[in-house]
């Protein structure tokens, strides 16, 4: 699975006689749960790490039109096809754009007629996005979860959601045989900035977003480096987490060996971990704003709380086996 932000987060199986334990924590702004086993009960594995499990189905094609909320907000969407919204190579059909998604992310339906290309960079690469709806899982008993019933009934809520609210997944292309995919969100989501607020700033991944009709640039302070302005085209901007500040970086440098120290006490583990997660928090952006094309305040974003994420959630829709298979068919040059 794709990492979302440099906090540390863990994917463990243990094999131990007389059953599996499995521990999973994700990082990404939505809360996750910590998975644990009861009695070795095989039930307890999620169904993504179930090798007798079936393949799934390759996501459906939609052919009715996108949510008209999301028409009436999105310009991008509204407007006629180009040749540059043509995915290289990839077409829809079995062995084309549906298969591609299904190896990215954990899609059931997705709208070929909407897919739209944002942006080009000068290395080549180029992102597409497209309006897709996810594909729900099966959800753990109430006994392997720590949160007992009340967790299994917010991560079914969460599952429904999949269903039901519309995500745009951003496509990289051209990215190489490395590239990871840069992930689905509601569109419902996109008012709380969480692709910014959660940009990896240790790797500096390219973080690709979309906002809504009116908004000319986008402006993002932080902490401990100057705001930056970046401005948007068709809905989209994007943008690098900027250098971090040095004494951040040499807390990070001074932390990093720790992490992984084999004499550590798990109690030790913890607290190095944390203490590394919460400098890895401080080099996040602390407010967003939305300006027009006079520079006037649209709207200001703060960070995403536990309780707005829970609100749009869908979790994560990265595939979870095949999540580093990238669109290699779109090496050619764009048109």
């Amino acid at each position: 699975m794709r990492r979302r932000i440099a906090t540390i987060s863990f994917v463990l199986v243990v094999l131990i006689a007389g059953g599996v334990t499995i521990a999973l924590a994700r990082s990404g702004g939505a809360t996750a749960p910590i998975t644990r086993m009861a009695n070795g009960s095989s039930s307890c594995i999620p169904p993504a790490f179930s090798f007798s499990a079936p393949r799934p189905p390759l996501p459906k094609e939609l052919s009715t039109p996108l949510d008209a909320t999301i028409l009436s907000s999105f310009a991008i969407f509204r407007r006629s096809v180009l040749p540059s919204d043509e995915l290289s190579g990839l077409k829809p059909g079995g062995d084309g754009l549906d298969r591609e998604l299904s190896k990215l992310y954990e899609l059931s339906s997705y709208y070929p007629a909407y897919v739209r290309h944002l942006i080009r960079l000068p290395d080549g690469r180029r992102y597409f996005v497209i309006p897709a709806y996810g594909r729900s899982e099966a959800v753990v008993p109430a006994h392997c979860l720590a949160g007992g019933e009340r967790e299994r009934s917010a991560l079914v809520e969460e599952q429904h959601r999949r269903l039901v609210e519309p995500v745009d997944c951003i496509i990289e292309v051209g990215g190489g045989e490395n590239a990871s995919p840069p992930g689905c969100e509601p569109f419902a989501a996109i008012d709380e900035g969480g692709r910014v607020f959660q940009a990896d700033a240790l790797t500096k991944e390219l973080i690709v977003e979309l906002v809504p009709d009116g908004v000319a640039s986008v402006r993002i302070a932080y902490r401990e480096t100057p705001a930056i302005v970046v401005p948007v085209s068709e809905n989209a901007f994007s943008f690098t987490p900027p250098p971090l500040a040095p004494h951040v970086a040499t807390e990070l440098k001074r932390l990093e060996p720790k992490l992984f120290a084999p004499h550590l006490t798990p109690a030790q583990r913890r607290r190095v971990t944390l203490k590394w997660n919460q400098t890895v928090n401080e080099t996040g952006p602390t407010k967003i704003e939305w300006l027009d094309s006079a520079g006037r305040l649209v709207r200001a974003l703060s960070p995403p709380t536990a309780e707005s994420n829970s609100a749009t959630s869908v979790g994560n829709l990265d595939a979870p086996l095949e999540a580093s298979t990238t669109l290699k068919s779109s090496r050619s040059s764009p048109p």
